[in-house]
Parts: structure tokens; C-alpha cells; sequence
């Protein structure tokens, strides 16, 4: 039966956090072959090996193991796919097969390894696996000691920094700086929290995108490399993540020492998460136009900010707890000082700012978590630029846009309210100014409705709605057209107004939405 074996790994000479596997490839005597793997794959951690011929390792392997294989179990290009399969779904680092049995590694092998993303190393025949793992044991010895204290010194200081108040920017510069790195730590949105001169836009899209994408962190690039800040987050559309770019030189201890600084970074964050979530509760429990009261100046211009997270397939709301609070930490996360609350599934927020600046910005950094977003969308809505006595009108206008998902397919969706209309412009206008309108004109109505219950306004609301069609009309409540004539007629007699004429018809129908624009 074929055996398997598995040896932990100890820590490298050069100071990394483990072996990395291109490690594995610097001994000029051993022979041994890259078939399949870029070069990020070769920065994958290898923190022990295994050796097996079992046609499902599952049980004989584990996450970040270097898999040594004398493929003994092929036969055919579907056992190549199935071995390949179960080693990537665990995780492990790499495969590294033997050509002894074959005489080669077979091309279905080095296919399967491609198709399932895991690094591929050939072994010439008569090189022994235990060879290559005595190698790799008594290169790391050496140093490892000193490594141990060094770490634990680094993380001493780090420790003490924080019960300094020194702030993670701070930590962040000095960690940098002994290294001669440039490191920034980013939310999800591609917001930098602390670190060197600012990324270029198009860097961040590139690094956040691939990070989110990735089935592991850390993620290597010739240049950077992202680290994952609190992993045990579920939802990645809200994490930290710190960017490193760094020297060839000093990658590995650099990368070590940040690693550590990670660790202290998601210390800080759930600092920054118990306060937020203190003064959600508040903002909360006061409502929204309250908040934004006691946050903002009168006169200030602002902007309304509602989102919806929905499902993929059928667009109903995905909202659970855990998402929604997700939602509301990448949209505070995107729209730095604003203040938000939630509406049921919704998240609703103002900031401030111009209504064109805050369309822009969202566009660009809620399209950063797309990958994160696991068969979900973003709808999200902005309303025109408002002021405080307006807030209540133009969160009404950006609920509308968040809710109506019409024919959009795109995973982020940010609609605006541009000015074209009637309806629109009067969303700007204080709120106390389209109350007394709406109440001025259609308050009869109301006021007979409640009376009688004779639903004079929701057949005018369908009568504007058939362009004062009568048949239509009658159609649509399934009444006689009679019916209709009378309802109307008593509307304008009610209202004073003449829905042949123009005019009166524009009053009455902004009267009606304004009055929408009320209730919702």
C-alpha cells in the first residue's frame, strides 16, 4: 500500500515567518524543476512536507504542506484531475512529483495543476525526497534562535509602543523606515488608514482586486505584497489590508516584521469598531436628520446616500445582520465623516460634499469589492445636493433610486439624481416648504377620503398616471368609467382645479408626489 508521511517545517535562515517555497528551488544540485506556477505562487509559505501516494490524500495532508509524490496512483488523466483537486481544496502549498515511477511527470498531471491553480515541481529521478527535506531542514537550523528573540523583541516593542498611544500610523512608518519599505494599510474601498505617499488609483484597483480574489493572503506581486488584516473577518468587503512594498533583499524579515504589525493593526481596528458601533447606536436610536443636525452646519451642502446589498439571481434583499453591518462599515469606509443609520435592509447616509464628487467617489471604490461580494450586488442611490431642511426629500429621492433595480446586471450599481425633472428639482426644497404645498392643494381630498373612504386619491394617482385617460383609468381600479368621471370631477371640485388645463394638472401631480415623497 503506499505510505505517507508528513515533517513539520522549521523557520528559515533569512528570517521569514516560513520556508517560501522558491526556497526549495535554490539548491543547484537537487535539480529540481518549476512545471506550473508563477512567480506569487513561489512566495506560498511552506510549513511542513508530506509524502504520499494515496490516490485521496485528503487525510495525509494539510494546509500550507509542500506535497511530495511518487504518482504511483495514476493511471489515467482523471486520476491526475482528482489528485490535484483534493490537494488544492486543502490548501496545501505546492506538489512536487517524482519522475523515478513515469520517467517524467505526465502533462495531464501538469495540466490539472494549472486548472487548479497549484504550483508544480518536477524531481529528477534519482533524487530522494528525503534528501530535499534533510536540505531544507538544516538550511533553516542555522539561525533560528536568533530569529525567536528578534521576533520576540520586535513584538515587545510593538506592545509597548501601543500602551504609549503610539497610533498604527506611527507603527506603520517605523516599521518602514528600519526596513526601508513603503507600507500602507487600506480598507476594502482602497481607502488609505495610515502609510507612505499616496497609491496611485490605478495601483490600489489592481492590488485590492487581487487580494479580495485571492483564496489565501498573504498575496505577492513582483513589487508588493498584501497581508490580510484580522483574518477571521467573514465578510471581506468591510477587512484591512496591508500593503508592503519592499526591497528583494530584505523581503523575508520585512515581510515578518509586518506580519507581526498586523496582528497590532486588527488590535486597532476593533478599538475603531467598538467605537463605531457606539456611535451608530446613538445615531440610531436619534434618527438620521437628527444626527446629521447635531454633525453639520445649516448651510452646509450635502449629499443623501442610500444602499441596498441584493442576491444575485433574483434581486431579493440579502440582507443579513452580518452583511448589513458589513454594508455599513464599506460605505463609512468609503465616504470618510458621514454620518449613517439603517432602514431595514437598507443603509442609509449623508456626507458632505457635491452630489457629482460623492457619485464619482463611491463609483470608483465600492467597484473595489466586487470580488468580495460572493453572488451578491451592490444598488446604491445619491440624491442632488441638499441642505439640512432638505435631507428628508433627498433621502427619499435616493431610497427611490436604491430600490428601483430595473434592467441593471452590474454587481456595483451607483445611480444619481440628475436635476431633469420637476419632481427631482422640487426634492431640494426644504421639507416644511413641500409639506404646506402638498397639504395646501391636496388636503380636501384627503381630509374627504378619510371621511368617506371614497378613494378619490388613489384613483386621481392613476388617472395622472393613464395621461387622463378614462378608459384606462376605469380599467386599471376596475370600476365603470362613470365611476371615474365622477371621482375626478369631485377631485377638482375639491381642489379648485382644471385637469384638462396644464397648469393645474402640473400642480395637482407634484402635490401627489410630494406627498409619496412624505410617506416614503
Amino acid at each position: 500500500m503506499p505510505a505517507s508521511y508528513c515533517a513539520i517545517v522549521q523557520r528559515p535562515a533569512h528570517g521569514g515567518g516560513a520556508v517560501l517555497l522558491h526556497d526549495v528551488l535554490d539548491d543547484a544540485e537537487l535539480g529540481i524543476r518549476v512545471l506550473h506556477g508563477d512567480p506569487a505562487m513561489l512566495e506560498r509559505p511552506v510549513l511542513r512536507t508530506c509524502t504520499t501516494d494515496m490516490p485521496d490524500p485528503t487525510r495525509y495532508v494539510s494546509a500550507g504542506s509542500l506535497v511530495f509524490s511518487g504518482l504511483v496512483w495514476r493511471a489515467s488523466a482523471e486520476d491526475s484531475d482528482l489528485f490535484v483537486k483534493h490537494l488544492a481544496r486543502v490548501g496545501v502549498t505546492a506538489l512536487a512529483a517524482g519522475e523515478a515511477l513515469l520517467g517524467e511527470v505526465p502533462e495531464d498531471v501538469v495540466a490539472a495543476c494549472a486548472r487548479h491553480r497549484l504550483p508544480l515541481l518536477s524531481v529528477p529521478a534519482d533524487v530522494p525526497f528525503s534528501r530535499i527535506i534533510e536540505r531544507m531542514t538544516a538550511r533553516m537550523s542555522g539561525a533560528r534562535m536568533d530569529r525567536l528573540q528578534n521576533g520576540l523583541a520586535r513584538q515587545r516593542r510593538l506592545l509597548e509602543a501601543v500602551a504609549d498611544g503610539r497610533s498604527i500610523g506611527d507603527l506603520l512608518d517605523r516599521t518602514a523606515q528600519e526596513f526601508g519599505a513603503q507600507a500602507w494599510l487600506l480598507t476594502a474601498t482602497g481607502v488609505p488608514l495610515a502609510g507612505a505617499a499616496p497609491l496611485d488609483d490605478d495601483i490600489v484597483d489592481r492590488l485590492v482586486a487581487a487580494a479580495l480574489s485571492a483564496e489565501r493572503l498573504p498575496h505577492a506581486t513582483a513589487d508588493y505584497t498584501v497581508l490580510s488584516v484580522g483574518g477571521g473577518l467573514r465578510d471581506r468587503t468591510s477587512c484591512w489590508l496591508l500593503v508592503v512594498r519592499h526591497t528583494g533583499d530584505a523581503r523575508a524579515d520585512c515581510l515578518e516584521a509586518f506580519r507581526e504589525l498586523a496582528t497590532v493593526a486588527a488590535l486597532d481596528r476593533v478599538r475603531r469598531d467598538e467605537r463605531r458601533r457606539t456611535a451608530w447606536d446613538a445615531g440610531d436610536s436619534s434618527g438620521l436628520v437628527s444626527t446629521a443636525a447635531a454633525t453639520f452646519d445649516s448651510g452646509r451642502p450635502l449629499v443623501a446616500v442610500v444602499a441596498r446589498r441584493v442576491s444575485h439571481d433574483d434581486r431579493a434583499a440579502a440582507a443579513t445582520a452580518e452583511r448589513l453591518r458589513a454594508l455599513r462599515d464599506s460605505l463609512c469606509d468609503a465616504l470618510p465623516g458621514c454620518v449613517s443609520a439603517l432602514d431595514g435592509d437598507r443603509v442609509v447616509l449623508t456626507v458632505a460634499g457635491d452630489a457629482d464628487e460623492v457619485h464619482s467617489v463611491l463609483r470608483r471604490r465600492l467597484a473595489r469589492v466586487v470580488p468580495a461580494l460572493e453572488r451578491t450586488r451592490l444598488r446604491v442611490g445619491t440624491s442632488a445636493t441638499c441642505t439640512l431642511g432638505s435631507l428628508a426629500g433627498a433621502v427619499a429621492t435616493a431610497t427611490a433610486l436604491a430600490t428601483d433595480d430595473g434592467d441593471i446586471r452590474e454587481p456595483v450599481s451607483v445611480r444619481t439624481a440628475a436635476m431633469d425633472s420637476a419632481a427631482e428639482l422640487f426634492s431640494a426644497v426644504p421639507d416644511r416648504l413641500r409639506h404646506d404645498f402638498a397639504q395646501r392643494i391636496l388636503g380636501p381630498v384627503l381630509d374627504h377620503d378619510l371621511s368617506t373612504d371614497s378613494g378619490l386619491l388613489s384613483t386621481l394617482e392613476v388617472f395622472l398616471a393613464c395621461s387622463g385617460s378614462w378608459r384606462r383609468t376605469a380599467e386599471r381600479i376596475h370600476v365603470h368609467l362613470n365611476t371615474v368621471r365622477y371621482r375626478i370631477g369631485k377631485v377638482e371640485k375639491l381642489t379648485g382645479r382644471d385637469l384638462s388645463q396644464i397648469d393645474d394638472r402640473l400642480d395637482v401631480y407634484l402635490a401627489l408626489r410630494m406627498l409619496q415623497v412624505q410617506e416614503a
